[in-house]
């Protein structure tokens, strides 16, 4: 299997962090072909900061859709065998990429992902160092052919569970998908991400997924929610 594989960052308002995302990958033992960030709709210097890195990364801006509309218009540029995605406040470790690609090589999976180390500012904060599994955007890789297959990630109500809700499509798909136990990435906890703490109105969209995962095993389908 070819090693050739781009990277997807759907960014938004992620102008303290991106550079750091970008160095990252750009630091893999294995390096990518291609670097795609989605601008989706930012108000910062977001977009400067992608353009900074030259040739090296491909800037698309779009109006403010949410991470799994800009992830999805990402993946659907993609033109190499391997898809990466990234969140645009974390960082890859830098064997991340070889890693992964050799665990697809040795497998038949579809995907792969490994766990994730969190981090904080504040070293004090309890969940700073803490190991956890990586069923997240910032630790998958997987075949383009995947995507090609499962379809848009959706952005549910509240902006959060996108990808809860693909990764249950894949696997009623029939996708095979494998967790590593190495720490790949490392998860920024960030004050205001739409992944920090618990909030009512952002955590509907886990409901929404598991209520579609529901309405989809009763109707028998496997398709976008």
């Amino acid at each position: 299997m070819s090693a050739a594989y781009t990277v997807v960052i759907p960014a938004f308002d992620a102008a303290d962090t991106l550079g750091e995302a970008i160095r990252s990958v750009l630091e893999q033992t294995v390096p990518p072909d291609a670097i795609i960030v989605i601008d989706d709709g930012s108000g910062d210097g977001t977009g400067a900061v992608a353009t900074a890195f030259g040739p090296a990364v491909t800037l698309v801006r779009q109006d403010n859709a949410g991470p799994g509309a800009a992830m999805s218009n990402g993946l659907a540029r993609v033109a190499t065998p391997l898809a990466a995605t990234l969140d645009a406040d974390d960082v890859w470790l830098p064997q991340k990429m070889a890693r992964q690609i050799r665990l697809l090589e040795d497998t038949a999976a579809d995907a792969v992902f490994g766990q994730v180390r969190l981090f904080a500012g504040d070293a004090a904060d309890p969940r700073h160092g803490r190991v956890m599994p990586g069923w997240l955007r910032t630790a998958m890789t997987m075949r383009r052919t995947l995507f090609q297959a499962i379809g848009p990630v959706e952005d549910p109500p509240g902006r959060r569970g996108e990808m809860v809700d693909w990764i249950k499509r894949a696997q009623e798909s029939g996708a095979t998908m494998i967790h590593d136990d190495e720490v790949v990435a490392l998860r920024r906890i960030r004050a205001g991400s739409l992944s920090s703490g618990r909030d009512p109105e952002r955590d509907k969209g886990y409901l929404y997924a598991a209520r579609a995962a529901i309405l989809r095993r009763r109707t028998g389908g496997t398709g976008a929610s």
